[in-house]
């Protein structure tokens, strides 16, 4: 089960904008043409946008560390990157703070933390870090409330279709474990956590 939680290179950001004051009427950027030049800028160039506060590019800084594009991989770094674009509500980056301070990877493992992140990532709709809190509620063999994750994981509003495929097995396994009741427990808690959000 481990190996779900390994950082992969993530895409599809949600993009914070922010207002100028403009003297000639502009359109803002949009999320994706943001991404995609962010994703073709030399290194040098995206770490001056990072280090301006630019949370698309902290993400893009985040992923040459971890991969080691174009820079020594630093796995620290690659930490570091992604805490500042998670901590500025990237739900891309705030699924891979999750998920490396689950593993200890750039950082200290911290499971509370982890969990922290990931409902972050989550409450913005994103199926994989829903997916990664069933796990973590499986290692526990607390089996209602990997149900009610892997649950959300199918339905969550960024839907990755290999995530959906993956829980509904999983949630057909733990159906054997648990009785009609708990499982519709399971689906309500499931419900209502969508509807807190």
């Amino acid at each position: 089960m481990k190996k779900f939680f390994v950082s992969t290179l993530l895409f599809g950001l949600a993009v914070l904008s922010h207002a100028d004051y403009l003297t000639t009427p502009q359109q803002q950027p949009t999320a994706s043409s943001q991404a995609a030049r962010y994703s073709t800028m030399g290194f040098n160039d995206l770490l001056n946008e990072a280090k301006a506060g630019q949370a698309a590019a902290q993400f893009y800084v985040a992923t040459h560390y971890q991969q080691g594009k174009g820079i020594q991989k630093d796995l620290n770094q690659a930490f570091a990157w992604y805490k500042k674009a998670a901590d500025q509500g990237i739900p891309s980056a705030q699924l891979n703070v999750g998920r490396m301070l689950a593993d200890g990877m750039g950082t200290s493992k911290n499971m509370i933390l982890a969990r922290t992140y990931l409902e972050k990532a989550a409450s913005h709709g994103d199926n994989r870090a829903s997916f990664n809190l069933a796990l973590m509620e499986e290692q526990k063999k607390d089996y209602m409330g990997a149900y009610q994750w892997y649950e959300l994981s199918t339905r969550d509003g960024m839907l990755d279709n290999k995530v959906i495929n993956m829980s509904e097995n999983k949630k057909t396994a733990l159906a054997a474990n648990l009785t009609p009741d708990q499982i519709r427990q399971a689906v309500y808690r499931a419900d209502k956590w969508i509807q807190a959000q």
